[in-house]
């Protein structure tokens, strides 16, 4: 119920919000979709990474890509994004799940770098520094012609961002879910009951990365211009602060962390350029500090007291 209510609540957004107002949050829903893709990580798998943002670029290059090249379908850019994000997600994940704590966090943060540089020296493919411009505005069954583009980006959006949390709700509550709890819990007991623990990862890693690669995929047509940096460290841990504020236990406590950082960002950033970090830093330790169990956890604890 509280889904259907803030789905509603979400979908009439247009009606309130200026046309800025209602871009600004169609980022923010974008990030919250690949927040809480890895907050499945974080959280349920027990698998910490400096590197998500990569599959964001992965995503976002492989729709901006689509979209110059191929077609001007949303719909065909959002599915090449996905095929993108799993395809590197098997690869990249079938090593990184061999590692365990401290080795899968740097592991993660050099395919990151590689990534990046990947992107930077591929200057005929992706632009290199320049990054990847000129990507056509995407069509969206038509209906960019009856309305403000504006607002059918948004609801667009915001279907693929429903659609994305669905996955991630039913990986979470199913068998698999069970089995990546499990392997984060006890690996050599999962072992014993014939699990692939590898494996198991390597399935949580590839979920985490479609939907990442999907919210790449709305970065990507909204800003109609990818950039090496959308691959970086630094994105990563602006998703990994994200999840820790949220918390990592939660898919709507990411989401809603989302979009009250980027808020933040787009008000602090104007007046102080790139200080704004120091802000989100702060709110980060505060996070630590206050909010173990991040603004979910809150939620949770005000709940059982009443």
């Amino acid at each position: 119920m509280r889904a259907i209510l803030a789905a509603a609540v979400l979908a009439a957004m247009p009606f309130v919000l200026g046309a800025y107002q209602l871009s600004l949050l169609t980022g923010g829903l974008a990030y919250g979709l690949m927040a809480a893709s890895l907050a499945l990580l974080v959280g349920h798998a027990g698998l910490p990474s400096l590197g998500h943002a990569a599959f964001l670029g992965v995503g976002a290059y492989a729709a901006g890509l689509t979209a110059k090249h191929l077609s001007e379908s949303a719909v065909v850019q959002l599915g090449a994004a996905v095929l993108a994000g799993v395809v590197f997600a098997l690869v990249t994940g079938w090593f990184a799940v061999r590692t365990r704590g401290f080795f899968f966090l740097m592991f993660t943060l050099a395919i990151g770098e590689i990534a990046v540089q990947a992107a930077t020296r591929s200057g005929r493919v992706t632009g290199g520094d320049n990054g990847l411009s000129g990507i056509p505005v995407s069509t969206l069954f038509g209906l960019e012609t009856a309305m403000p583009y504006v607002v059918v980006f948004y609801w667009w959006a915001l279907a693929v961002v429903a659609a994305g949390f669905a996955v991630l709700a039913a990986v979470r509550r199913g068998p698999l879910g069970a089995a990546i709890a499990g392997t984060r819990e006890n690996e050599a007991r999962m072992a014993a009951f014939g699990y692939s623990v590898p494996g198991v990862r390597l399935a949580a890693v590839t979920v985490a990365g479609a939907v990442c690669a999907a919210g790449g995929a709305l970065v990507a047509q909204k800003d109609t211009f990818v950039a090496p940096t959308h691959l970086g460290v630094g994105v990563s841990v602006l998703l990994l602060v994200m999840v820790l504020l949220g918390g990592r236990d939660s898919l709507a406590g990411p989401a809603l962390a989302a979009v009250g950082l980027i808020a933040l960002r787009d008000v602090t950033s104007g007046a102080l350029g790139d200080k704004w970090l120091l802000v989100e830093g702060a709110l980060f330790v505060l996070c630590v500090y206050l909010l173990p169990e991040g603004l979910a956890g809150l939620w949770r604890k005000r709940a059982r007291a009443a």
